[in-house]
């Protein structure tokens, strides 16, 4: 394993550089130069070095199954004078040469470097004076966990270990909305986000390895159970986790009061960064290759790509009377606190594509459609059609609907089941090329929550608010800015052939709650979006 480089300055172009620029090339790291992370930018004074520090690797394998060799993972540094074109690794390597002392650890690796005010708060020192480190892995037979590291801001100092940061447990999974937090982190991430009354949590986001496989492939009841693949995933998820930090025996805590996946699809291994030109905390995440049979990778040449930027927040609505079926209290995913209204005020991390991704708008195609309601589905057949006629294998989609009892759209499709509170993707005919290729429903639990007016007491329906992307195979598709599901689409042929509208009502529903049809407020697609990607020696 070996890094590349890739700069951008708007962070949808690139020029990536044709060949590794950080090799295995030491005794330390003569397995591979995993992953890792850059000096914050906010610490480091203008013609100062870029300075990077990962995990360097010198047995292998490694693997949370597998007993611990003490001394395969190390931390490493290396430094650029030239932009990152060419890096030189630290004479001083490796600077932290194995875990904590007498730790008894499952893996140690993928560190993570930055501020943390909450974190100073708590330990009683002044703002931003202190970086922080976390290594992912865990303590076998107890709970996955992040091991905490105190250092200057010259990362390539001295790493005073604090302690284990978590505590949860074996494969911690609270219901449907939060998932399954395994047995072993990787790729580890904190931070703090805030909402736009200033309001605060402190967020932290992992790969977990070791998932309980039952709990992965939630589906649709109404759907009936998962089909069987060829191709099976690992057992690993991403997930993200809200919790309180404080001190507890000495030793720095952080407890879990809320959380769920990151993304309920392929997605896995997210690294982020504070964007001081948008003031906005972004993340981006790899999108696997697991759905294509070996041989279909190797013939591809190549395997897995980035994600979208996406937007982290802290996502806060006041006045939720409820929820679509389920009671807000049973949504482990969302802190849930009454207000004096009789109401609540629920909180839960928001992703949206990053601002930066309209960009890609700039020479696509804009279609758009305006309300109406949507056609009904009888035995399979539409009556009458809403389409938007987008015809590359490049687009992006923003819709909005109001909903009757049940919402639903198809091939590939997109739909939404308001009783089951259930997110589908179907990709059983999404491809020709081979019957081998990963075709199983991705899901993921959604509610849209019903609002009340503290004046006048009336009550309103949230409305469905997706948000897609696809890209010759990718698909990510946002839902209402705090449900991802990505996913790998293969069709045969490097164009679509059109977005198709319309729902699948309940009519006896309809008529006793006197309901209308299911409508579609607003529909906007860019057909043909365009990055430019250059290749630089």
């Amino acid at each position: 394993m070996a890094w590349g480089h890739a700069t951008s300055q708007d962070l949808m172009s690139w020029k990536v550089v044709s060949h590794p620029v950080l090799r295995p090339d030491k005794p330390y790291d003569r397995e591979g130069v995993f992953t890792g992370c850059m000096q914050p930018a906010s610490l480091r004074k203008i013609g100062s070095p870029l300075t990077i520090v990962y995990t360097s690797v010198s047995k292998l394998p490694i693997h949370y199954t597998l007993p611990y060799d003490r001394g395969c993972e190390t931390l490493s540094v290396a430094q650029s004078v030239d932009g990152g074109k060419n890096w030189t690794k630290a004479s001083s390597n490796p600077i932290v040469t194995g875990p904590p002392e007498g730790a008894s650890v499952s893996g140690w690796r993928d560190p993570f470097v930055a501020p943390w005010p909450s974190l100073d708060h708590v330990l009683g020192r002044p703002d931003g004076q202190t970086l922080y480190g976390i290594l992912s892995g865990g303590i076998p037979g107890q709970t996955p966990t992040l091991f905490l590291y105190a250092l200057d801001a010259d990362i390539t100092g001295k790493w005073d270990f604090i302690s284990p940061l978590v505590n949860v447990g074996l494969n911690h999974s609270l219901s449907r909305w939060s998932g399954d937090l395994g047995l072993n982190w990787e790729v580890a991430n904190f931070f703090s986000l805030r909402d736009f009354e200033g309001g605060q949590r402190d967020f932290i986001v992992v790969g977990a390895e070791g998932c309980d496989r039952a709990l992965m492939t939630e589906h649709d009841p109404e759907e009936g159970p998962p089909r069987s693949t060829q191709v099976p995933r690992e057992a690993r998820s991403q997930q993200w986790m809200c919790g309180s930090l404080k001190i507890n025996d000495g030793k720095v805590e952080m407890t879990y009061d809320f959380g769920g996946r990151y993304d309920h699809g392929c997605l896995y291994g997210v690294n982020s960064i504070w964007d001081e030109k948008t003031s906005s905390h972004i993340a981006w995440g790899w999108i696997t290759e697991e759905d294509l049979p070996q041989e279909l990778v190797d013939r591809q040449n190549w395997s897995g790509l980035l994600s979208l930027p996406r937007e982290l927040k802290l996502l806060t609505i006041h006045n939720v009377h409820g929820a679509l079926a389920s009671k807000l209290k049973d949504i482990t995913s969302l802190e849930v606190t009454p207000d004096e209204h009789a109401t609540y005020t629920v909180r839960t991390m928001g992703m949206a594509p990053a601002r930066a991704s309209e960009q890609l708008r700039q020479e696509a195609k804009e279609l758009m459609i305006g309300a109406t309601a949507l056609p009904q589905i009888n035995s399979g057949n539409v009556a009458g059609e809403i389409w938007l006629d987008v015809r590359s294998a490049r687009w992006e989609l923003i819709a909005e609907m109001m909903l009757s009892k049940r919402y639903g759209s198809r091939q590939t499709s997109i739909s939404f089941s308001p009783a089951t509170e259930t997110v589908t993707i179907d990709r059983a005919a999404s491809t020709d090329v081979d019957d081998r290729i990963n075709t199983s429903a991705e899901t993921a639990p959604h509610t849209l929550f019903t609002l009340q007016d503290p004046n006048s007491g009336a009550l309103s329906q949230e409305r469905l608010q997706l948000h897609a992307f696809f890209d010759e195979s990718v698909l990510e598709v946002f839902a209402n800015g705090r449900t991802v599901i990505s996913t790998r689409v293969y069709p045969s042929q490097k164009r679509c052939y059109g977005i198709h509208f319309f729902t699948e009502d309940d009519q006896d529903a309809m008529v006793e709650d006197d309901l209308g049809s299911s409508r579609l407020v607003q529909a906007r697609a860019w057909d043909g979006l365009r990055a430019d990607i250059r290749i630089v020696d």
